[in-house]
């Protein structure tokens, strides 16, 4: 406990989950660094030709390629762990077991988000002809389904729930505050709590069919749905309750007081999960028979 009108220090969890938008961007911009110019580099000096010029199988080369780009992206991650928990300790923030485990498994999915965006960079580097338009194309790819598409979902979602409902306060008509004949100052105040508590229903209502919108448009986000993950991992007392603010989302940490486990939680984001693990898989299919069929001269 600490000392009388000291603050109670936070959770280790506490100060991963408010560093998990830092690793996101962090992440993505190493693997489009590692990735992009894989391929596209040998390409424009030559080297690539040399090589397939002696007996090596073109998957041998582009698998090599990949295993030494997720390998270089787990030693960065690894280092990255050891430093930050390394810090927070020397700052007195000591991990229990669980919370440790809670941070090996969220190290563990940010490195999945890190290979999906190296996918992407290696399926660029092979389509593309040179180093350039491949981080072009890496980057217009990144911006698009990680800002453009949560945007567009997000409108496209207002647009087909309709109008938003109005705030009491805010254009509906309220009851008078000097009341009227034979209505006491209880009965204004029970009044005014129903019109707010109707107004929430409608409200959250609206916010579910905008929201409902928007997951289709950011189910291919690995951006989005490692967001949701992270914060299953690491929130103890995660209940997977999600609100919008224009045309930013986001997973909320709750107050529930009742621990869930990491698998449970896990299991409320099933779907988010299944996204990290397919998307550099689908990626880096697509660059592997890019990259079988390619005529190098």
């Amino acid at each position: 406990m600490p000392p009388r009108g000291m603050p109670e220090k936070p959770s280790m969890l506490l100060v991963f989950h408010g560093m998990s938008g830092l690793f996101g961007i962090l992440g993505a911009i190493l693997a489009i660094a590692i990735g992009f110019n894989l391929i596209s580099g040998e390409k424009e000096s030559g080297s690539l030709k040399s090589l397939l010029s002696h007996p090596v199988f073109r998957d041998t080369i582009i698998n090599g390629k990949a295993l030494g780009g997720m390998g270089a992206l787990g030693f960065a991650m690894l280092i990255m762990t050891l430093l930050s928990v390394g810090i927070l300790m020397m700052l007195g923030l000591m991990p229990t077991g669980d919370e440790f485990v809670r941070i090996l498994v969220f190290m563990g999915f940010s490195l999945l988000f890190m290979f999906s965006f190296f996918a992407i960079a290696l399926m660029c580097s092979t389509i593309a002809k040179n180093s350039t338009r491949a981080i072009t194309y890496t980057l217009v790819i990144f911006i698009v389904i990680s800002f453009v598409m949560p945007i567009a979902g997000t409108f496209v979602g207002m647009q087909l729930a309709g109008d938003m409902p109005e705030h009491p306060g805010m254009g509906r008509q309220e009851i008078n505050e000097s009341g009227g004949e034979g209505i006491s100052k209880e009965e204004q105040i029970e009044e005014q709590e129903r019109i707010r508590e109707e107004w929430q229903e409608e409200f959250q209502e609206y916010w579910d069919k905008v929201m409902g919108v928007q997951e289709m448009f950011s189910i291919a986000d690995p951006k989005s749905n490692f967001e949701k993950v992270s914060s299953a991992v690491l929130n103890p007392g995660f209940q997977s309750s999600t609100v919008s603010f224009g045309s930013r989302s986001t997973t909320m940490i709750t107050g529930s007081r009742a621990e869930t486990s990491i698998l449970e939680a896990l299991g409320m984001v099933w779907k988010n999960l299944l996204v990290l693990l397919v998307f550099p898989v689908i990626m880096f299919a697509i660059a592997y028979a890019k990259f079988m069929r390619m005529d190098i001269r």
